[in-house]
């Protein structure tokens, strides 16, 4: 999908039920939060959201609550006049899916429950909370696997919720969908940098302002090299919530920090663009 010029965008990574920490970061760029409906400032008047994709999963049954309650209040909140909010398609959401939906692709063995229970906890969530899945399944259905801006011939961004190598980006296909939503299995190659396992990323990144924007690889900070830019700041395992900030043609980021207000996670980091 083409975004249309003359707005501001805010970029937001991962939110993986980190509810808190997108409360305080919306408020950051000039939203107000009553009832927990976002109200529209002057400060934020010509400003769209943007999540990356994986708010679900990881957090605790109250947070993954809330943040579903919140997206969806908000989605259909801020979208009435002009489209204000929109939401990229992460693996998470693209999971907990296929599992609530009993998808007969998705062979159920020993190994697809055990990562049931490890890495989609919403599913369990929503499969004993059926209001809460219907707002689920309701977002599911407004989910871009990509979004596009393109500001004029020398500066542009792709947004993915996943790095992919150039010739899947916006690309409108089950294997370009599949691509932009989720990278090569990490867990499936633990020892290997990721710097070799995704070496398209250093190979294709270009000195140009034609931004690929991802989120996914949960990183201890932004990394980028060159027109490559990872975002997903490891927020549920307590570092920050970030964004990136596209005005124009000018590329800007801002983050807070975890708030400590559930549990947070525990990762290895395997540092992305690692040099």
């Amino acid at each position: 999908m083409l975004l249309p010029l003359g707005y501001e965008y805010i970029i937001i990574g991962d939110v993986h039920a980190c509810i808190d920490e997108l409360k305080s970061l919306l408020i950051k760029q000039g939203f107000l939060i009553k009832d927990n409906l976002l109200e529209v400032t002057p400060q934020s008047e010509n400003k769209s959201i943007i999540l990356l994709g994986d708010f679900v999963d990881k957090g605790n049954d109250e947070k993954l609550t809330q943040t579903i309650e919140f997206i969806y209040a908000n989605y259909y909140h801020l979208n009435q006049e002009r489209q204000r909010f929109y939401l990229i398609e992460g693996n998470h959401e693209n999971m907990v899916y296929r599992y609530i939906t009993h998808d007969d692709t998705l062979l159920i063995t020993p190994k697809t429950i055990a990562n049931k229970e490890k890495y989609y906890n919403t599913v369990a969530l929503l499969e004993k909370t059926p209001p809460l899945k219907k707002l689920f399944l309701e977002l599911y259905e407004v989910l871009h696997p990509y979004l596009y801006y393109q500001y004029d011939e020398n500066f542009s961004v792709t947004l993915s919720h996943a790095p992919c190598e150039e010739q899947y980006l916006r690309l409108n296909s089950t294997e370009g969908k599949k691509k932009m939503i989720k990278s090569i299995s990490r867990s499936k190659n633990p020892t290997m940098p990721l710097d070799e396992l995704m070496p398209y990323l250093l190979q294709e990144a270009v000195d140009n302002e034609h931004y690929h924007i991802f989120g996914h690889l949960s990183q201890a900070n932004i990394r980028r090299y060159k027109n490559k830019i990872c975002v997903d700041t490891s927020a549920i395992y307590g570092v920050e919530l970030s964004c990136a900030i596209v005005k124009n043609d000018q590329l800007t980021f801002d983050s807070v920090p975890f708030e400590n207000k559930q549990k947070k996670g525990t990762q290895d980091y395997n540092t992305l663009f690692d040099f």
